[in-house]
């Protein structure tokens, strides 16, 4: 059992290198086949589905509280984990700022989701966000995977959008749960950060000479001195921070019951 949930976590990982939540997801379930057999994986995988559901649940509040008194939030793609913190948000008198979010264009189905919310919406090209964000109170970004170091990878353009910010003392709040601290990197800058698009780009279908070169990779690797806060089911806490307090709260599902 061990061998086989071994095997297929290394190829999970092959196929999608950049996530490291499924990685420790089989990583603590490997240990409990070695400890239990089938029965310990079956009550793990049931503890673990109602552990991550608190753990959503827990960030979604805590990050929610620190946007209370915040009205204008400045989003970039398509995040399960933001999408959640707005639904959580009382939309009245808010206004969310989509980016497009090229090149993979999700935003106009945030900007479509936050609208049926009841937020105001302005939605604008990934470029134009210099703009606008003197009118932004807070760029709340999605987290694809987070190191040690306090960097992470998300959606190319956060990285631009997370300099802009920093640059205008516009704070950006990265809402996470631990299970996202990728243990074996220790840096998005060094990471295998190799996801790149699955559908034809330009997505207008012009053709693009066959000598010209493209880039289609669709993570940034984003330097934690962008970051103001993690927001983790544990703790708030600063990107210096977050790895300690992460890596803690994953030792603890090897051995908890």
């Amino acid at each position: 059992m061990a061998l086989e949930l071994e095997g297929a976590g290394e190829i999970f990982c092959r196929l999608k290198p950049d996530t490291a939540l499924y990685r420790n997801l089989a990583d603590v379930m490997t240990h409990a086949s070695q400890r239990g057999g089938v029965q310990a994986v079956r009550h793990r995988a049931r503890e673990l589905t109602e552990l991550r559901a608190r753990a959503q649940h827990d960030v979604v509040r805590a990050t929610a509280a620190l946007l209370d008194q915040m009205r204008t939030i400045l989003v970039h793609d398509y995040s399960s984990m933001v999408m959640r913190v707005l639904h959580a948000l009382p939309a009245m008198r808010r206004r969310v700022v989509v980016t497009t979010g090229e090149p993979l264009g999700q935003g106009l189905r945030v900007a479509k989701e936050a609208a049926d919310l009841g937020y105001d919406v302005t939605y604008l090209p990934d470029m134009s966000v210099a703009r606008v964000v003197q009118s932004v109170d807070v760029f709340l970004t999605g987290v694809e995977v987070f190191y040690g170091d306090g960097s992470f990878a998300n959606t190319v353009g956060t990285t631009m959008l997370g300099l802009l910010c920093r640059e205008t003392d516009t704070p950006v709040l990265a809402p996470a749960e631990a299970l996202k601290l990728d243990r074996q990197v220790g840096s998005a800058s060094i990471a295998p950060l190799s996801a790149a698009l699955l559908h034809r780009w330009p997505a207008d279908g012009s053709d693009v000479p066959a000598e010209w070169s493209t880039v289609q990779y669709v993570l940034d690797a984003v330097p934690a001195s962008v970051v103001s806060s993690y927001i983790t089911e544990v703790s708030t806490c600063s990107p210096d921070q977050v790895g300690d307090v992460a890596g803690a709260a994953i030792e603890q599902l090897f051995w908890s019951r």
